[in-house]
């Protein structure tokens, strides 16, 4: 089975309610074989270096019906001791107001246990392999 991002891309510029700095927010959509599969937020941020919060919503795509839809989140980033980014769950799109389109936003925890939980980590390594902007974030030298 084969995952891949539709085109439109969808990026805006937003300023981060906690440190006010800006960031470059990155909405897909991806598809299994063809068909939609998920949407993500990934949120380019200037924290603790260069890091992502990435949300992936997973359920139905079809008609108004959302009441299937659960959201995973995670940061990516660096982390103290370890070459590279690393990719760490965090609490579902914190950064969100409650919206049916996440229906239900998972905890750590709740991410860990789920039967969707291998899903979302191919699709976190299909938006790190493919979108180039995702990672000339990571990669850049952090801002000062």
């Amino acid at each position: 089975m084969t995952l891949t991002t539709a085109p439109n891309l969808q990026i805006a510029e937003h300023r981060c309610p906690d440190c006010a700095q800006p960031f470059r927010r990155i909405t897909g959509f991806v598809h299994r074989d063809g068909a939609p599969y998920a949407v993500f937020y990934a949120s380019c941020h200037h924290h603790d270096g260069n890091d992502v919060l990435l949300d992936a919503i997973f359920g139905t795509w079809e008609g108004d019906d959302q009441s299937d839809h659960v959201t995973f989140g995670c940061r990516i980033g660096p982390v103290p001791g370890q070459p590279g980014p690393a990719v760490q769950l965090i609490p579902a799109a914190v950064s969100f107001e409650a919206a049916p389109l996440f229906g239900h936003k998972l905890s750590r925890e709740e991410a860990q246990g789920h039967p969707r939980f291998d899903d979302f980590r191919e699709l976190v390594q299909h938006v790190l392999s493919t979108n180039t902007i995702i990672g000339s974030h990571l990669s850049a030298a952090p801002q000062s």
